[in-house]
């Protein structure tokens, strides 16, 4: 049976963390905002003595961080909306020249993650991980950029698609890093994800793929996570980079899911118009 850690009123509703046999879980009004597994645990991280969930990924969409690892092993990144940490880490224990700076805006959130999932503050004292309390567009707006990639998911679901898809929050995004990964919730081709792919259109910068955690034999209207990468001309290799090598086996569904992220990913609407 899963075990509820926690329930707390947050900016956007409340935010939860829940453990099941193999993962803890962190929401907002009970939508997923991502999941780690607890084996291996955080404490099988060098330096690390807390007991908590390790830095293996869960939740299929967060996969997609590890392609903008891949491509910049040791660049700088931004990450809008942190949620429980679990992307975040994961990134930053799979490529340890990177560094990221979250953007969260509900103060709960970034609580609930600190004290839930050890390894947020252990990369945070490692001077990797900085933790922002603000909106993403307003930071954006005044921050001091040169980011090699931005990562976006605060999208928690299809209602809040005009906001994550707002042309200024895309501008501000553009305008941040040269590429962008942004996490959404919505059908294609025909629903509610084209509002976001027009923006980018709008802002200079086409959507060059668009990434789905979800088996490709799901009839491809249907609502859907969805991960659209901006600025991305090429896809790394599947063969590329093994997420979490030294960790066994058991987590060969974690590395099956992050291969078929790459290869049953579409190419943008301007793409596939463009190749006929």
């Amino acid at each position: 049976m899963p075990t509820v850690r926690l329930e707390r009123s947050g900016k956007f509703g409340p935010v939860g963390v829940v453990d099941t046999a193999s993962a803890r879980r962190f929401t907002i009004g009970g939508v997923l905002q991502g999941a780690s597994l607890l084996r291996p645990p955080a404490n099988s991280v060098p330096g690390v003595a807390a007991r908590g969930p390790g830095p293996v990924i869960e939740t299929r969409y967060q996969l997609a961080w590890l392609l903008a690892g891949q491509r910049h092993p040791s660049g700088r990144g931004v990450m809008l909306g942190l949620g429980g940490g679990c992307g975040a880490v994961g990134l930053l224990h799979e490529f340890p020249g990177l560094s990221l700076d979250a953007v969260e805006a509900d103060p709960a959130m970034s609580a609930m993650a600190r004290e839930f999932h050890p390894l947020v503050a252990h990369y945070e004292r490692a001077g990797r991980l900085c933790i922002h309390i603000a909106d993403a567009t307003a930071y954006l707006s005044r921050a001091n950029c040169g980011y090699d990639f931005a990562l976006a998911d605060v999208t928690v679901n299809a209602d809040s698609l005009p906001i994550a898809g707002s042309e200024a929050l895309v501008r501000a995004v553009v305008r941040a890093a040269p590429e962008a990964w942004l996490r959404v919730f919505g059908s294609f081709p025909d629903g509610e994800v084209h509002p976001i792919l027009d923006s980018f259109a709008t802002a200079g910068r086409p959507v060059d793929w668009l990434l789905s955690p979800v088996s490709p034999t799901v009839p491809i209207p249907r609502p859907r996570d969805w991960v659209l990468a901006s600025g991305v001309s090429e896809l790394p290799m599947p063969g590329g980079h093994v997420p979490f090598a030294r960790m066994g086996p058991a987590i060969d569904p974690i590395r099956t899911a992050y291969r078929k992220l790459i290869r049953t990913a579409l190419p943008g609407p301007q793409s596939r118009g463009a190749g006929g």
